[in-house]
This record gives structure tokens, sequence and C-alpha cells, in this order.
């Protein structure tokens, strides 16, 4: 069935250019076809659709007040309705009229992907980037104000993306779908994404399914977790995107967006944006069975629902500064424990106990599973670390601060005073060294560090790792800084 489709040119639609050009967005094709599906098959359902295709980009001239489609729609064995969106073109004679598709998409029930754990999706994992969204817009993804809804600080680190996303008010009539704006941002955030890890400019030409659980309000604010699954060839980027309320409630998730790298040579990405191949935490997963560690401003504002009742508990009894600190541990820590025992965890994060009975320790172990691994954990103003070892261990995580040299009388043994005097490092980062390795031998050996500080000296200090002497046996901590930020790493082996 063929359908005459008119497409209002409302004039927000001008701040989305691409190449200097107003296009149609691909969540606005999303909303016409369901629309124009809605009309003809009025018991098909809406919010899950599938092998959407976004072939050609459909120009906008700013002297129009509307531009003429055609809609083709096709049931499709009772399951679901096929929609495609084009245009009619003429050839150069005048004498062919032909049809120029601009999109396509299925409207059925799909098989939605396997659901991430809550843990996993409210806050970035490892060293994060934090992109000003400001800047995003300026330098990145250059569109005007209307479609500049990826609000804050974009985190990208090397598995994903956290980002607020806003849904404007802005009035086009009812929509089905729900607002488009929050997906559409989230399309933003993984080009940001393939800019920083793949060094190429990547736009979405289609998704495997889509399942909207709570269509988008205008007004709200939403969060979105992008997920990199796969690559296909040099030029394409598959991400899993997951939209939450302010809540923590899913509302969509679209699997399966295949966004390439449509402009060739055409644009090209700011060398500041692009990450290095370097790990900076690289000697510390060497030395550990596992490692998880959560930057603190990437921590979404629903994270608190990850906590079990006892962790809940504790954490009202932290300084009300320090609460996100607590959350942050305990979001390294569940997943540390799904890295160590996958299947075994319950999905829901708040099954999961990561504070042991007495209220201080922390485990990362399914509950009545005998403990396979040694863990720790600690954080500082910007880092929670979870830490697994087959061996007692420690981590530490601090920032250099004047009070490390100020105290060294306190901590330090003559010795150890001598060697950060003469250090090449730096008497601060020198220090920094011995605390930090201290703290972890402290840790792992289950000690208070009052007592470790004179249990324990350091007989070397270097930059990525020192030699340490602890109640007799030899053994080495690894370092790894990021800015003005220490990890260190220690296991004691087993008597």
């Amino acid at each position: 069935m063929r359908v005459p489709v008119q497409i209002q040119n409302h004039p927000f639609l001008a701040d989305h250019r691409v190449e200097r050009q107003a296009v149609y967005p691909a969540v606005e094709s999303l909303e016409r076809l369901a629309q124009v599906v809605a009309a003809q098959y009025p018991e098909q359902g809406l919010l899950q659709s599938r092998d959407a295709q976004f072939l050609r980009f459909l120009q906008m001239p700013a002297d129009l007040t509307s531009v003429e489609a055609i809609a083709d729609i096709t049931p499709e064995d009772n399951t679901g309705v096929n929609a495609s969106l084009g245009t009619s073109i003429r050839t150069p004679r005048g004498s062919i009229t032909r049809i120029r598709e601009h999109a396509r998409v299925t409207f059925s029930d799909i098989t939605p992907p396997v659901p991430i754990p809550l843990d996993m999706a409210c806050a970035g994992e490892g060293i994060c980037y934090p992109l000003p969204a400001e800047k995003l817009y300026k330098e990145l993804v250059p569109f005007g104000p209307a479609f500049q809804n990826a609000a804050g600080r974009v985190l990208l680190f090397k598995d994903g993306a956290v980002a607020a996303l806003n849904a404007p008010r802005i009035e086009t009539g009812p929509r089905l779908l729900g607002s488009p704006f929050p997906l559409d941002a989230a399309f933003h955030v993984a080009c940001a994404w393939g800019q920083r890890y793949r060094s190429f400019v990547a736009f979405p030409v289609g998704y495997t399914g889509r399942k909207i659980i709570h269509p988008a309000e205008a007004g709200a604010s939403y969060y979105c977790r992008v997920v990199p699954t796969d690559t296909q060839g040099a030029d394409t980027i598959l991400f899993d995107i997951w939209i939450y309320d302010a809540g923590g409630e899913l509302c969509e998730v679209t699997a399966g967006v295949r966004m390439k790298n449509i402009f060739q040579q055409r644009m090209h990405v700011p060398e500041w944006v692009k990450a290095g191949e370097r790990d900076a935490l690289r000697k510390i997963r060497e030395r550990s069975s596992g490692v998880s560690v959560v930057e603190l401003t990437s921590i979404l504002p629903f994270a608190e629902k990850i906590l079990s009742p006892h962790e809940l508990e504790i954490g009202r009894k932290r300084h009300p500064g320090k609460r996100n600190r607590h959350v942050g541990a305990r979001i390294a820590l569940k997943r540390l424990a799904r890295l160590l025992y996958k299947t075994k965890l319950p999905f829901d994060p708040s099954s999961i106990e990561t504070i042991a009975p007495d209220g201080i320790h922390p485990v990362c172990v399914p509950s009545g599973h005998k403990q396979d691994f040694f863990c720790s954990a600690s954080h500082d103003d910007r880092f929670a670390v979870a830490v697994a070892g087959d061996r007692p261990i420690g981590v530490d995580v601090e920032r250099l601060k004047d009070t490390l040299l100020k105290g060294a009388h306190v901590y330090m043994t003559s010795n150890e005073q001598a060697l950060c005097a003469r250090s090449p490092l730096g008497q601060g980062q020198a220090a920094l060294r011995v605390w930090t390795a201290k703290e972890c031998a402290a840790k792992a050996l289950d000690i208070p560090i009052v007592s470790m500080w004179s249990r324990a000296e350091l007989k070397e200090i270097g930059d990525d790792r020192s030699i340490v002497s602890v109640e007799g046996r030899t053994v080495e901590a690894v370092h790894a800084g990021v800015d003005d930020h220490l990890f260190t790493v220690l296991s004691i082996p087993k008597a």
C-alpha cells in the first residue's frame, strides 16, 4: 500500500544540519512512519520495531513549509508491518519518476537483547573522559539548540558511555513513540564514543531492534548507557543503547544500532578527543584476578537502587559528602563479583552483598558460595576501585596531598624518609607510594594501618613498582598513576 505523506518542516528541524544542510532526523522518520501505520492498521503495536535502516538523508529546504513524501506499507504474515519512507524524484530529462527511499522499519514484536544489570548501567567503568555537552555540540556533533539534548558532562570510557539526556518541550502534535529527543541524543553520545575510540565520525544507519517500555515524556530528564558491542568492517560500530528515567526505570532499549562512517574523508575527528592506546591500569590488571574502577562523577542519580538493605543502612551512617564514595565502592565490588562468578550471581544487584556482616570488610562472592578469591576496595575523591586475587590482596587509591609529606615522620621509617628525599619522582610522589603500599599491606593482612607503619618498610620506591618488606617477607607493590591520583596493589604470598 502506497500512502502520500506530508512532512511538516517545523522550524526546529533547521537545527538538524549535516554538512550545512537541514536533514530530516532518523527518529522523526520512525515517528512519521508509526503515524502512517497506525492510520492504516490501528491494531498494530508500534512500541517495538526491528530491522530499521536509515538509507539516505531527506533534505528539508528552509523555503518549504512541508515536504511531500511517500510511505509504502506492507503487512508481514500477521506478525508485523513493514514501512518505508521515500520521496519521488524525476530523472534529469523528466521522463521517468522513481522513488528514493530514505528510511525503512518493521513494526513487530522483537526479542530484546539480554538486559544489563543496573550495577553495570549506573556508572562508567574504568578511567572516564569527561566531555562537556557544550563541547560535544560545538566540535563533534554540530547541531543547533533544538538537538543539543545530551546534558552536563558526557562520560566516555573504553566500554561505552553514560550521559544525561533532555526531552525538550517542542510542540509538534501527539507522538506515538514518545519524545524522540532522548534516543537522538544517545546517538550523539555514541558518535562521540566512535570519534574518541575509533577515530571516525559515525552516524546512525539502522538498528536490529527497539523496544519502548515507557515512551519518553516531553520536559522530562533521562539517562543513557551506551554499550559498544561489535564492529562491522573498518567503518561501522554496533551499539546497544539503554535509556532510563530519573528513577532508574528502563524506558527503552535499542539494540544493534549501526553507526557508520558515511562521510569518508569529508569529516575529520579533532585530535584532542582521540584516545591513545595506553591503558593506565594495565600493570594493576596484570597483578590481579579482576579489577573494577568507577569514576565517582559518572555515577547516575539512581545508583542507590543497587544497594542491599545492609549496604543502605551502612551508607546512611556515612558523612553525606562521602556517600557517593560508598556507592562507588559497592558498584565496583558488584561488578567484580560478576566478573569472577559470572552466571552465579542474581540479576538484581540489590541481592548482591558486598559488605561482610561486621559492617567493615568488603566481600564479592555470591550468597552461600565458597569464597574463591580475596578482595579489597578503596576510594578517594575521584575513584572507587575493587580488586581480587588468589592470595591476600590490598588496594588503595589516593590523591597527592601535602599532608603526606607533613606527616611523613609518623608513618615512615628514617630509611623511607631518606628514600623519598632523593627520589627522582619527587618527595610528594615518593611519599604517596609509601603511604599507599602500607595501606595495601594492612588490608591484605587485615591489620590496622597504624600497626603496619612499623611492620612494613619500603626498600625501593619506583614509578610503577616498589619493593616492600612486610614482616620479613619481600613483596612487590604495583603502582599506576592517573593525573594526580595513584592506584597501588599489593598481594601477600600465602604462608
